[in-house]
C-alpha cells in the first residue's frame, strides 16, 4: 500500500528507530530515549508543498554509551538531535557495541544506572520582527506586559491573542525570514520543554527577547 505525503515520512521515522533501540548517533552508539514530532506552525517558513499542521521534523533524545571504536563515553552523554541525521545500528556496530559492553562492565553498569535517571531538555523557537527606532521603548514595554499575562503554558496562538489584547505595536504577521538588511529588530525566544505539546502545537512555558541593531 502506498502512503502519500507527510504520513509516510512519519511512519518511516517510527520504523527506523523506536524508543529503547540502539542506533548510530552523530557521536557514537546510543539508546533512543524519546522521539518528538514537530509540525509546521505560523512562525515557520513553510515550503510551497507543505501546509500548516503538516509534519515538519522528528527530534530524537538519546543517551550515548560509546564512540564508533567502542570507547565508552563518560561525559556529555545526554543528547538531542534531528532524527534525520541518525541511523539504525548496523551489524558491524552491533559487534562493536557487544564487544565494548563485554570489555567495559563497570562503564556499562554506570550507563544502565544512567538510563534510569530522569532527564529533560529545553528548546526554543526564535522569531524576529522588524522595529522602528521611535517605537523601540514601547515594544520593550509591550513585550514585558505580554510576558506577565501569559499562562504557565501557552501556544503561539495564545501569544498572538494576548499581543492583540495588549495592543502591541509589533506586526505579528511580519516575521523576518532574513535579518541581513534589517537595521533594527526584536528577537523573541519562545521557550519550551521537549515533549510539551497541545495537538500539533508546541506548548511554550516562557518568553524572552532582545533588541538587535539600532543606533550605537
Amino acid at each position: 500500500m502506498k502512503i502519500q505525503g507527510t504520513k509516510i515520512e512519519l511512519i518511516m521515522t517510527e520504523q527506523k528507530i523506536k524508543q529503547g533501540d540502539w542506533f548510530c548517533a552523530i557521536e557514537g552508539l546510543a539508546i533512543a530515549d524519546k522521539i518528538f514530532y514537530f509540525y509546521f506552525e505560523e512562525f515557520d517558513k513553510i515550503p510551497q508543498n507543505k501546509n500548516m499542521g503538516d509534519y515538519k521534523m522528528s527530534v530524537i533524545q538519546y543517551r550515548l554509551f560509546c564512540d564508533f571504536d567502542g570507547n565508552p563515553i563518560k561525559r556529555n552523554r545526554f543528547k538531542i538531535f534531528n532524527a534525520e541525521y541518525v541511523s539504525p545500528i548496523t551489524p558491524k556496530y552491533e559487534r562493536v557495541l557487544k564487544k565494548s559492553i563485554k570489555e567495559n562492565p563497570k562503564e556499562y553498569a554506570s550507563f544502565v544506572k544512567f538510563l534510569k535517571t530522569s532527564k529533560e531538555m529545553k528548546g526554543h523557537v526564535t522569531i524576529n520582527y522588524a522595529l522602528k527606532e521611535d517605537n523601540k521603548e514601547e515594544v520593550i514595554q509591550n513585550l514585558n506586559t505580554i510576558r506577565g499575562k501569559l499562562h504557565s503554558k501557552f501556544t503561539f496562538i495564545d501569544f498572538v491573542k494576548i499581543k492583540k489584547e495588549c495592543q502591541c505595536v509589533i506586526n505579528m504577521n511580519n516575521i523576518l525570514d532574513d535579518i541581513a538588511d534589517t537595521q533594527l529588530y526584536v528577537r523573541i525566544y519562545l521557550i519550551y520543554k521537549f515533549g510539551d505539546s497541545l495537538g500539533k502545537r508546541i506548548l511554550f512555558n516562557d518568553l524572552d527577547f532582545e533588541i538587535k541593531g539600532g543606533k550605537l
